[in-house]
């Protein structure tokens, strides 16, 4: 029977987020001791990977907490999940070093410090003192009258009254646990003290009681959503259903503890899984996966030093190799497990390693030595009778017989009568069959009972929340009118401003389309096509109407929309460079530089933001006047932006601003951008922004733009 923690018996547990803002928030070491304790414990129920994983961070910062009580809490946290990991040698130490003086004022660690000296005599078989420390125990809660704390203790003392082999104390005990758990709030508690109540039954070998006891409790879990704790009960059914020989539903309810073990990353319980496949599976004969589950168990009890449960896969493993004939493999495995149970003095698994140990022997023509250890198995025996003591009587009967010792053969074959007999094992074993293969089906029909139970709750709570809606309805409506007279005004005054910044976006965009229209850019470019025709040069007149006509096109489909694409603009800027460079002769080169990144995520870019730039570059800037002019436009994503950049090694801004063209010529090139820049920052809530600069400032000229976007994508096209 597993180790039950006492912190399921605090108040109601806190939501991880908020344990973990608690922590954060901790001013104090002892605040922060206090909240780490808390996840500590909230692990511990949802997640035992990540419980293991927090111990092991608070033990590795121990020493930042050097209050003496802070330091024994430490220690109890540690030495509970020992007994939990099965690390029983340095719970032990643990305990007698930290802890066996320790007191603390807290009521709640007082209780979990009770209970952790109580495992102590238990694992330590002082029972006199154990009995004392429950008593102990029970006074303190008593002056609390907490149901769930007195519900625990109770599974405490019945686990030690089995240990002992006092069946009507352990009943008597367990009776009490569930008494208490039915008047406690904490129904998983009622759950708890089902599955002791269950193991009960089946130590002292009511095997159809430990299945109805276990069915229940799965049943209540479920009720209550508490799912890891039907773990434990589809372990100890598929280990009745073994006792019977019913190894198919043995393999069925095991795998439904390892789905259930594996949600809730619970590694322990995970392994006690494969460890038990291992078994079952050497009886289906499957070799193979026998071996195959028995390593992974071992690998993971070794690594958490749970020596009692590396003794039983050194067991699995005798077993196996005694059915693959490797005899010394066998021996070696079973004297491993011996000596670890003749150490810890535990009779009933001695008992049953003896057993196979004598199989063995019989196994091998030794039976002499077949005859000393299924002797020693019955002695070890004699005071659990437990299910496999059949086994032996029948093995003794056997052996017997082959000696020629009928006296001795005939005293242990009425012996296995007499067991079966008096023990309800075989004859109630189609009972446990029906009871375990039947609750898959009940278990549907429960879910579906379910399902229909939470559906006609639904229907009451909303028939409830319609009953208190009508009430509040007369009061709201006045309160309704007002919202909606208060939004009908807001709604009228957000559609006047949208209106005008709707018509101040169309102004702004005819007048975009206008400044970029150039006349004396048209005008121009006619003029070189007619060149071009008196030259008698209709191949470059024809490639230059081509490029000028495509332009125009591209220009008057895109300019009043917001954004183009970014592969878009840099077909309309090739176009307008190649143009410009044909009507002047070729004298300037450009280079246009989009980033790959910006391609391939199809990246959008406001419609010629770059040309009334590129044009002041050309016509300003004289690039056809500068000996290799040229001009380049990069666009590339920066911190999240898109970043535009019109670079040339024209005359530079001041030489320009001194020739008669600029001073009588007014270019509203600037002010509109930086209006089109203002408007996507208000309406992006960005902070775009135009500057200028020289591109070689000691001698002022050359001309460097540069303007940043808010970087959108175009994500309906991707």
């Amino acid at each position: 029977m597993l180790f039950v923690f006492s912190n399921v018996a605090q108040g109601t547990p806190k939501r991880l987020n908020q344990l973990q803002k608690q922590l954060s928030a901790s001013k104090s070491l002892s605040e922060e001791l206090a909240a780490k304790i808390e996840l500590i414990d909230y692990y511990a129920h949802e997640n035992p990977r990540k419980w293991k994983q927090a111990i092991y961070q608070l033990l590795s910062t121990r020493t930042r907490y050097l209050e003496k009580g802070a330091q024994q809490k430490i220690s109890l946290i540690y030495a509970e999940y020992l007994v939990k990991s099965g690390n029983l040698e340095e719970f032990k130490s643990i305990f007698s070093k930290q802890l066996a003086t320790a007191s603390f004022l807290s009521k709640d660690f007082a209780f979990r410090l009770y209970r952790v000296h109580f495992e102590y005599e238990l694992i330590s078989e002082q029972w006199s003192r154990a009995k004392q420390t429950a008593d102990s125990t029970l006074r303190f809660i008593g002056k609390r009258r907490n149901n769930a704390q007195s519900s625990l203790i109770y599974q405490d003392i019945s686990r030690m009254y089995m240990s002992m082999s006092l069946r009507d104390s352990a009943f008597w005990a367990s009776n009490r646990a569930i008494s208490f758990a039915k008047r406690s709030q904490k129904r998983e508690i009622l759950v708890l003290a089902l599955q002791n109540l269950a193991h009960n039954y089946g130590y002292f070998l009511d095997l159809e009681g430990a299945v109805q006891k276990e069915l229940q409790a799965i049943r209540l879990a479920e009720e209550l959503h508490i799912d890891p704790l039907k773990i434990h009960s589809f372990i100890e059914i598929a280990k009745y259903s073994s006792y019977v020989g019913n190894w198919t539903e043995s393999l069925g309810y095991l795998k439904r503890a390892l789905q259930v073990a594996r949600e809730f990353h619970d590694d322990q319980a995970i392994a006690v899984i494969e460890l038990f496949f291992s078994k079952v599976y050497l009886h289906q004969n499957q070799l193979t996966l026998a071996f195959h589950y028995v390593g992974k168990a071992e690998q993971y009890f070794s690594t958490e030093k749970d020596r009692y449960h590396v003794a039983q896969c050194a067991h699995s493993r005798g077993n196996i190799a005694t059915v693959q004939g490797k005899i010394d493999v066998a021996k070696s495995a079973f004297g491993q497990a011996i000596s670890f149970f003749q150490m810890e003095e535990m009779e009933t698994e001695l008992a049953e390693v003896y057993q196979d140990f004598g199989q063995l022997c019989i196994q091998i023509g030794d039976l002499k030595n077949a005859k000393y250890y299924l002797e020693l198995s019955l002695e070890s025996d004699e005071d659990v009778h437990s299910i496999r003591l059949i086994d032996r009587y029948k093995l003794l009967s056997q052996l017997s017989m082959k000696n020629g010792d009928l006296r001795n053969a005939l005293r242990f074959q009425n012996a296995y009568i007499e067991f079966l007999e008096s023990n309800s094992i075989k004859r109630n074993e189609s009972k446990i069959g029906d009871l375990t293969s039947g609750n898959l089906r009940e278990e549907r029909e429960r879910l579906i009972e379910l399902q229909q139970r939470r559906i006609e709750k639904e229907k009451k709570e909303q028939e409830i929340l319609k009953l208190v809606s009508d009430r509040q309805l007369y009061i709201s409506l006045i309160f309704i009118f007002a919202i909606v007279f208060s939004l009908v005004i807001l709604i009228l005054r957000m559609k006047q401003v949208r209106s005008r910044q709707e018509q101040r976006e169309a102004e702004l965009s005819q007048t975009l389309l206008r400044a970029q229209m150039n006349p004396h850019f048209v005008f121009n470019a006619m003029s070189v096509i007619q060149s071009y025709i008196y030259e008698n040069n209709p191949e470059k007149s024809s490639q230059f109407l081509v490029n000028f006509s495509r332009l125009m096109r591209l220009i008057l489909e895109n300019s009043p929309k917001e954004f183009i694409p970014i592969e878009l603009e840099l077909e309309i800027l090739d176009k307008y460079l190649s143009t410009q460079k044909m009507r002047f002769e070729n004298r300037f080169s450009y280079a246009l530089n989009i980033s790959e990144e910006l391609l391939n995520n199809k990246a959008m870019v406001p419609p010629m933001i770059t040309q009334p730039f590129i044009e002041n570059a050309i016509e300003h800037g004289q690039l056809h006047t500068v000996k290799n002019g040229q001009i380049h436009v990069d666009m590339k994503e920066h911190n999240g932006q898109l970043e535009i950049t019109i670079t040339d090694n024209g005359v530079g801004r001041k030489k320009s601003a001194q020739t008669k063209k600029i001073r009588t010529h007014k270019s509203m090139a600037i002010d509109i951008t930086q209006e089109r820049i203002k408007i996507l920052n208000k309406k992006y809530k960005f902070n775009g922004s135009l500057t200028f600069s020289d591109l070689d400032e000691r001698k002022e000229s050359g001309t460097l733009v540069k303007i940043v976007l808010p970087l959108k994508f175009d994500t309906e096209n991707f």
